[in-house]
């Protein structure tokens, strides 16, 4: 019976053929789950760097916008002052 298998031709020999899919299936499936692992890494990996990136934008935004706030009231200061000082000095010369 196994002489009539091996010499019987491969479009025949169901058997054969289904095992020969099945191992090939099995190979695939092994495939696809090391490849899916692989992406979950390389994605972990893409996430920490973005949010360090975004964490280090935040920072820079607020840093300036602090910074230009404090300008903006040093401005206000010394106009308010120079407007006093300018107002005292035309004052005591109109008397």
């Amino acid at each position: 019976m196994e002489k009539q298998k091996e010499d019987m031709p491969i479009w025949q020999n169901h058997e054969q053929r289904i095992t020969a899919l099945e191992v090939t299936m099995q190979g695939l499936s092994h495939k696809m789950d090391s490849v899916q692992e692989t992406i979950k890494e390389s994605n972990k990996e893409q996430k920490e760097l973005l949010n360090t990136i975004n964490n280090r934008m935040v920072d820079e935004f607020f840093k300036k916008k602090k910074v230009n706030l404090n300008n903006g009231w040093k401005l206000l200061f010394t106009l308010l002052g120079g407007g006093s000082f300018l107002y005292l000095l035309i004052d005591q010369l109109i008397k």
